[in-house]
């Protein structure tokens, strides 16, 4: 018998169990892909958030057309909704999570921070007129009561609930904000480097990739991680790579883009109140960004790779983003120049001189894009040869002995049996010839069902010290007579597979492989009795074996297998 090796990689599967939103949750969800609570009735959340692409837009607009007949431009290019459940509260003095840096502007939602929660968000776009334009909050109120899921509002919030119009207005935003922060999609943190982050299987970094996030830390190269912080921050966060602070960089005008003053555009901020907040505008998580088709606060750059040589060549070559009117370079065109003293200069837009060195060379500059690409979720182990053949040989080091299932002895084998041909009949004398088991004669008392004795001529086969030291502890702790050990000779190919977890965390694994045979089973007698050892020894090398596999923690694990016929 072969010990864990027929029906090689049969696993067990079921399905995964995602745990069910609150109620509030459920509604917020429904509102979210409901187009008819916009003034065009073709505009929901997810138009412009899409799920499928990391809640931001799926489109490559600069910014986002809206209005009750979808013509108006918004102001502003769309932000992903995700990783914003651990945003705190806007702040004009707010304390940086970087413990380091001192308090300045920070917190709050959209890319002024005007909304301090996810539900004062959701209230932006719903009632702006270019946007998905609802007139009041008792217009959207209206649709929700005749909504399909209407009954679930009402489940939710009370069957009164449509008879207070302000009250289920506020009860809608809870819903949307309940909403993103249960539904698992909105963070999953299901990226490269969470898997490197915590010691995952799959999450080594690549050399560009390990050189990159040197060159996002180094202070004197990229510097990204003055302001994507992602170290231990908020309630508890960890990763989030902003720290939520605001900074003005000035960025280049977008054409035809309204002057946008950041945080001086809110009510509560006038730019005569506060001038030295002009120009600053949040700082977004770079998590998912390799994604993003739309940069910066207008939109004006369409590309990580631009985005990431604007910050490393904006002083150095400025006229590779700013016009030039009459031979001079209108740096900082999108900010009058009264507020330009609020730009940032630290590295690497350190306001250096124009034709000077970039702090990022070219190669620092491919290296990082290696590493912004790993914050994008979804990312899956590398299902490779290289991958998996450690584990592949790790497994059958353990479990790839070729065993005779031959646990319990002495074994007799009665004339009975030989005449019948049974197993034990054709097999132990092959062991005998080999020199395993020696034979005595004797005699067995059988009892018929009347009662009746016979007296069968049987020969007792016990092991002899050969057959003894070919004993290796088998299933359930009893010794099995085994044949040799299977060993990885190569891998052929690894399949996906889908498993009780994450479809990218289960593999099968096709390959070759070697037969370390004992000399008594390659004895002539003993492959002729033993027709699976025979198929073993010719199959090495040619053969295919399959064995399934999943991710525990760090590392591949084989899965449970069934024992075959022998």
């Amino acid at each position: 018998m072969i010990r864990s090796l027929l029906l090689l990689g049969l696993a067990l599967s079921g399905l995964a169990q995602a745990s069910e939103l609150s109620l509030p949750a459920q509604v917020g969800r429904a509102m979210f892909m409901d187009p008819s609570l916009s003034g065009s009735g073709r505009m929901s959340c997810a138009s412009c958030h899409d799920p499928a692409h990391h809640y931001a837009p799926a489109n490559d607009l600069r910014v986002q057309l809206g209005g009750p007949h979808l013509d108006k431009p918004g102001q502003r290019a769309v932000p992903t909704l995700t990783y914003k459940n651990y945003t705190p509260a806007y702040a004009d003095l707010a304390d940086n999570p970087d413990g380091v840096s001192p308090p300045g502007p920070g917190g709050g939602f959209a890319w002024d921070g005007r909304a301090n929660t996810l539900a004062e968000q959701a209230t932006i776009p719903l009632l702006s007129p270019i946007e998905m334009a609802n007139k009041s909050p008792a217009d959207v109120v209206a649709k929700l009561r005749k909504a399909g899921y209407a009954p679930l509002f009402r489940q939710a919030f009370g069957d009164q609930i449509f008879t207070q119009p302000r009250l289920a207005f506020a009860r809608a935003m809870d819903a949307l904000q309940a909403f993103q922060m249960e539904d698992a999609s909105f963070h999953p943190y299901t990226s490269k480097y969470d898997y490197y982050a915590s010691n995952k299987v799959g999450g080594e970094l690549t050399p560009a990739e390990a050189r990159g996030f040197a060159v996002f830390q180094d202070p004197n190269r990229g510097n990204c991680a003055a302001c994507h912080y992602s170290g231990a921050g908020v309630g508890g966060s960890v990763a989030q790579f902003t720290d939520y602070s605001f900074s003005a960089i000035g960025v280049p005008q977008r054409p035809g883009a309204p002057l946008d003053l950041g945080i001086c555009d809110r009510r509560d901020h006038p730019a005569r109140a506060t001038p030295e907040l002009c120009g600053l505008f949040k700082t977004p998580t770079l998590r998912n960004v390799a994604t993003r088709k739309a940069f910066f606060h207008n939109g004006v750059i369409a590309t990580l790779e631009e985005a990431v040589r604007f910050y490393a060549t904006r002083d150095s070559n400025p006229e590779k983003w700013y016009p030039t009117v009459k031979g001079r370079v209108q740096k900082f065109n999108s900010l009058p120049r009264k507020y330009q003293a609020n730009i940032d200069t630290q590295l690497p837009m350190d306001g250096r001189r124009a034709g000077s060195t970039p702090p990022m060379n070219e190669q620092d500059i491919q290296d990082l894009l290696a590493f912004l690409n790993t914050l994008t979720d979804g990312y899956r182990p590398p299902q490779t040869a290289e991958a998996l053949a450690p584990a592949l040989d790790r497994w059958l080091a353990r479990s790839g002995s070729v065993c005779v299932a031959r646990p319990d002895w002495p074994i007799d084998v009665s004339a009975r049996d030989v005449a019948a041909g049974t197993r034990n009949a054709r097999q132990l004398p092959a062991l005998a010839h080999a020199g395993l088991v020696t034979a005595h004669e004797g005699y067995v008392d059988y009892r018929d069902e009347q009662g009746a004795v016979e007296r069968v001529p049987t020969r007792r086969y016990e092991l002899t010290e050969a057959g003894r030291q070919a004993l290796q502890p088998g299933r359930d702790g009893k010794p099995d007579l085994c044949a040799g050990q299977l060993a990885l000779e190569r891998v052929v190919r690894v399949e996906p597979r889908h498993g009780t977890g994450d479809a990218g965390e289960h593999a099968s694994v096709h390959y070759l492989y070697r037969f370390k045979a004992l000399p008594w089973a390659q004895d002539a007698e003993v492959r002729r009795a033993f027709p699976l050892l025979d198929a073993l020894l010719q199959g090495q090398g040619q053969h295919e074996m399959q064995q399934s596999f999943h991710v525990e923690g760090a590392a591949w694990v084989a899965d449970l297998t069934v024992e075959g016929t022998r």
